[in-house]
C-alpha cells in the first residue's frame, strides 16, 4: 500500500510511513473509528481540524545551460539560474476539514509553492462539500484533486512518499493537479478485496511562464482501484479538451496560419483532444516495497503521443529506507518532411519534440524517519535526455547552447514534515 495517504475529506494524517502493509488494515480501522467519533461530536455542531505539511528543499544541477524544475509550471529551478536551488520542491500546505453531521463535510486545502510567475503566492488547490449519500456512496461538489496517478491526493506532501518528489516522467504527464466539478465514489467490498470506484466531471485552469495558460474544459474520468492484502492496484481513464495560450507557439501557429494553412488545419491551439489511460500497482508487506505506475497518452495538434513509467523499489530499516526508482518518457512525434515553405516545417518539428519530451532516469536516495512526523531525505538523479529532446527541463526559448541527447546529474536534500 502507498506509503502515506490523505484523502480529500480526511485529515492529513501523521502515520509513521514504515507501518504499512498488515499494520495499515490497524491504521484504517483506527482512521474509521476516527471519523465516526468526529461524526458523533459534529451531531451537537460543526468540526474543525486543521492540519499542514511541508518541504524545505534544496537542488543541484550541473548543467549551466538548462535549469532541473519541479513541474513544467515553474519558470526557472536548479542549473543554470542557481547552481543549487530551493525552488523545485520547497512547499508549504494547511488543510481544514469541517465535519457539519454524518452526512456533510467540507475541506479547503492551501499549497504555497514556486509559481508560474516566479512567486510562492498560496493557491487554493482543494475547496470541496461532500455528502455522504449512503455507507459506500459519496458526492463531492468543488475544487478536488484531480485522480490521475496512485498518489494523486498526496502529491504534494512530501513525508507521503520515499522520495524527494514523485517521478516526473509519470507525474508531470498530467500536470493539472485539481479539477472543478462534481466527484462521486463508490467503495464496496468483495471478498477481502476493497474496491473503489471514482468517476468525476469539470474544468481545470493553470497558469504557465511568460504569460500563458492552459484550460482543460471539459475533464472528465474514471478510476478504479482495489485493495487487497499487500497489494494495491489502479487503473484510471482521463480525458480532457484542452484549450491553449503558449507565447513560445504564438509565432508558430500565427506562421502557419499565413503560409501553411493546411498545416495550421492539423496544428491547432485549441479544443485538442487528449486523453490518457494510467495504471499503477503497489506492493507493500510491511518491510519493503515495489511501487509503479504506466501512462499511456494520446496527444492531438502539437502534443504527440507519449509512454510514460516508472518502477520505485525501497528496504526499510529501522529509521532508513534506502530506495532506487528507474524511469522513463518516450514521445512518439511523427515529423514533418524537413523544409517547407521558408523552412517552417524546421520549425514546427522542433516546437513537436519540445512540446513532447523524452527522457529516462535513474534515481537512488534514502529516507530518514530521524524524529516523529520529520523525515530527511538525500537523492541523486541521472537524467538522459532523448536524442531530438532537452526532456522535462527548461531551458532558453532562443539561443539555447543546450545540446539534445545530453545527460544531467541533479542532487536533492529535502525536510518533509506533517503537523
Amino acid at each position: 500500500m502507498p506509503l502515506f495517504r490523505t484523502s480529500s475529506n480526511t485529515r492529513i494524517n501523521q502515520r509513521h510511513p514504515k507501518t504499512s502493509g498488515h499494520a495499515m488494515k490497524h491504521y484504517l480501522i483506527a482512521a474509521a473509528a476516527a471519523s465516526v467519533c468526529g461524526a458523533s461530536m459534529a451531531a451537537d455542531g460543526p468540526e474543525f481540524k486543521f492540519s499542514g505539511f511541508g518541504t524545505v528543499s534544496a537542488v543541484h544541477s550541473n548543467s549551466d545551460n538548462s535549469d532541473f524544475v519541479g513541474s513544467i509550471f515553474q519558470p526557472n529551478g536548479a542549473g543554470m539560474t542557481n547552481s543549487w536551488s530551493l525552488a523545485p520542491d520547497s512547499k508549504l500546505g494547511g488543510q481544514i476539514n469541517a465535519v457539519f453531521n454524518p452526512q456533510w463535510s467540507a475541506v479547503v486545502q492551501v499549497v504555497s509553492q514556486h509559481q508560474y510567475n516566479n512567486s510562492y503566492n498560496p493557491m487554493v488547490e482543494w475547496a470541496n462539500v461532500k455528502y455522504q449519500a449512503t455507507d459506500k456512496l459519496s458526492l463531492r461538489l468543488g475544487r478536488i484533486a484531480t485522480p490521475s496517478y496512485l498518489l494523486s491526493e498526496s502529491r504534494f506532501v512530501g513525508y507521503a512518499t520515499p522520495w524527494v518528489r514523485p517521478p516526473q516522467e509519470a507525474y508531470s504527464v498530467l500536470s493539472i493537479t485539481n479539477n472543478d466539478g462534481i466527484d462521486g465514489t463508490y467503495r464496496s467490498q468483495i471478498g477481502s478485496a476493497n474496491n473503489t470506484l471514482q468517476v468525476y466531471y469539470g474544468a481545470s485552469t493553470a497558469k504557465i511562464p511568460n504569460g500563458g495558460e492552459v484550460k482543460g474544459h471539459p475533464s472528465w474520468g474514471v478510476n478504479e482501484s482495489v485493495d487487497i492484502g499487500s497489494w494495491t492496484l489502479r487503473a484510471g481513464y482521463t480525458s480532457v479538451k484542452l484549450d491553449t495560450d503558449i507565447p513560445s507557439f504564438a509565432g508558430l501557429f500565427s506562421g502557419l496560419a499565413a503560409l501553411a494553412p493546411d498545416l495550421a488545419l492539423k496544428y491547432k491551439a485549441n479544443r485538442l483532444d487528449l486523453s490518457a489511460l494510467a495504471l499503477g500497482a503497489t506492493y507493500d508487506p510491511g518491510d519493503w516495497f515495489l511501487m509503479s505506475e504506466l501512462v499511456e497518452f494520446k496527444g492531438d495538434s502539437f502534443l504527440s503521443d507519449s509512454t510514460s513509467w516508472y518502477v520505485s523499489a525501497g528496504y526499510r530499516f529501522g529509521k532508513f529506507t534506502p530506495y532506487v526508482t528507474l524511469g522513463g518518457t518516450k514521445a512518439h512525434v511523427e515529423p514533418e518532411a524537413p523544409g517547407g515553405l521558408f523552412g517552417i516545417n524546421d520549425g514546427l518539428n522542433t516546437a513537436l519534440y519540445s512540446a513532447t519530451p523524452t527522457q529516462k532516469t535513474a534515481s537512488v536516495g534514502i529516507r530518514w524517519d530521524f524524529m516523529k512526523n520529520m523525515a530527511l531525505k538525500a537523492q541523486y538523479d541521472k537524467i538522459d535526455t532523448g536524442s531530438q529532446s532537452h526532456g522535462r527541463l527548461l531551458v532558453p526559448q532562443t539561443g539555447s547552447t543546450f545540446k539534445n541527447g545530453s545527460s544531467v546529474d541533479v542532487v536533492t536534500v529535502a525536510l518533509d514534515f506533517v503537523f
